[in-house]
């Protein structure tokens, strides 16, 4: 499907790019600063976004911790 000119204008502003996402993987662990229980990932599309993806809705007071990967 073909982008319209708002479209891309809109994609330019929120800093994405007109491509279509296809696939993600989680790059951080977004935790409360004050609790440091975890409140979401933050991913990386292959298109290059970065988005974060909430568990209970957006936070203001977060901190962000790579992901551990496993040997």
């Amino acid at each position: 499907m073909a982008q319209t000119k708002k479209q891309r204008a809109m994609a330019v502003k929120f800093g994405t790019t007109p491509k279509t996402r296809l696939t993600g993987e989680a790059i951080m662990r977004i935790l409360c600063k004050n609790t440091g229980n975890l409140v979401g990932y933050l991913y990386q599309w292959d298109n290059g976004d970065v988005q974060p993806a909430w568990l209970d809705g957006a936070k203001v007071m977060v901190r962000y911790e790579p992901m551990i990967e496993a040997a």
